[in-house]
C-alpha cells in the first residue's frame, strides 16, 4: 500500500473551517489522526477497506454514545468524508492524559472500570461481531488460506491452531460489551481516574477475556491475574497469543502488505520466545 498523505493536508481539504496546521499528529495501524486540541479529532483510514471499515467505525461510536458508559468516548460530527481513495471521520475531542503509571497505581482503576463495563446489559443494538474489524467470522479462514502460507511449516500449523483454539474457549461464554483493544494506550486519566477512552474500533457484544489479553500484553498474566477469575486468564492469554494474527488479517484485508508481514513477524518471534501467551512466558492450565 502506498504511503499515505499527511493527513493535515487531507484534514484540510475535508474540512476546511478548521485550522489543522496546528494539529497535533498521532496514528494507529489502520489510520492517521489529527489532534485539536479541545475542539475536534480527524480520523482518516486508508487502504482497501477504508470505507467500509470508517462506516462500521461511525456506526459503532452511535452506539457506543448511548451505552451511558462512565468514561467520556469521543460521537462523530457530521458525515464520512472521502477523499482519494481514503476515507475519513471527524469526532469531538476527548479530554485527559496519557498515564504510563505502574500496574500497582492503576490495577484498581483498570479492575473497576472493566466492571462496569462489562455489566453492560447486552441489547438489540448495532455493533459489530466479534473481531468484525480483522475478518469477524472469516477470521479463520483468512489466517489458514492467506497467512498461514507466509510462515515457516511449523510457525504455519501453530498460527492455524492457535487461531482454533481461541474460537473454541470463546465459545458459549456469554457475551458482554468490550472496548476489544483496552490498553493504556486507548485510556485518558485525570489524576487516579480514568475520565475517557477512545479507539473502539475493535468494539464488540464479545468474552470479556479478550479486554484483558491487551493488559497481558502490557502488564503480564501475573499482574492481571490479581483482577481475574483464573478461567478467564486462561483465556484472555489465549486470546493474547493471537493478537499479531489478528493484526496482519486486518492488514491483509486493507491490502497493506507491510503491515502484514510486520505482524507475522511478531507471531513468529513470540512463539519462538516462547511469549506468545504472556510476555513473562506462563501458559494457559486448559
Amino acid at each position: 500500500m502506498a504511503a499515505p498523505p499527511d493527513v493535515r493536508d487531507w484534514a484540510a481539504r475535508a474540512w476546511p473551517g478548521h485550522d489543522w496546521s496546528r494539529a497535533r499528529l498521532a496514528h494507529g495501524a489502520f489510520h492517521r489522526i489529527a489532534v485539536l486540541e479541545q475542539t475536534v479529532v480527524a480520523r482518516v483510514a486508508f487502504g482497501a477497506d477504508a470505507i467500509e471499515r470508517t462506516d462500521r467505525e461511525v456506526r459503532t461510536l452511535h452506539v457506543v454514545a448511548d451505552l451511558g458508559l462512565p468514561v467520556t468516548t469521543p460521537c462523530p460530527l457530521g458525515q464520512i468524508v472521502r477523499l482519494d481513495g481514503a476515507a475519513g471521520i471527524l469526532t469531538t475531542f476527548v479530554p485527559g492524559t496519557a498515564s504510563e503509571a505502574p500496574w500497582p497505581e492503576v490495577r484498581e482503576p483498570l479492575a473497576a472500570l472493566l466492571d462496569r463495563l462489562h455489566r453492560v446489559a447486552p441489547g438489540d443494538v448495532g455493533l459489530p461481531g466479534v473481531r468484525a474489524w480483522c475478518g469477524g467470522p472469516q477470521w479463520p479462514r483468512i489466517v489458514a488460506e492467506f497467512l498461514a502460507p507466509r510462515l515457516p511449516t511449523a510457525v504455519a500449523a501453530e498460527a492455524v491452531a492457535l487461531t482454533e483454539r481461541v474460537v473454541a474457549v470463546e465459545a458459549g461464554v456469554p457475551p458482554v460489551f468490550v472496548h476489544g483493544d483496552f490498553g493504556m494506550h486507548n485510556l485518558l486519566w485525570s489524576g487516579a481516574r480514568v475520565t475517557g477512552m477512545i479507539d473502539f474500533d475493535h468494539a464488540a457484544w464479545a468474552d470479556p477475556a479478550i479486554d484483558m489479553a491487551t493488559l497481558i500484553g502490557q502488564f503480564g498474566a501475573a499482574q492481571v491475574a490479581e483482577i481475574v477469575e483464573p478461567e478467564e486468564l486462561d483465556r484472555a492469554m489465549h486470546h493474547r497469543a493471537t493478537l499479531s494474527l489478528q493484526v496482519a488479517a486486518a492488514a491483509q484485508l486493507a491490502g497493506d502488505a507491510e503491515l502484514r508481514d510486520f505482524a507475522l513477524g511478531n507471531f513468529a518471534r513470540r512463539l519462538a520466545e516462547g511469549t506468545s501467551h504472556d510476555p513473562g512466558g506462563t501458559r494457559p492450565k486448559s
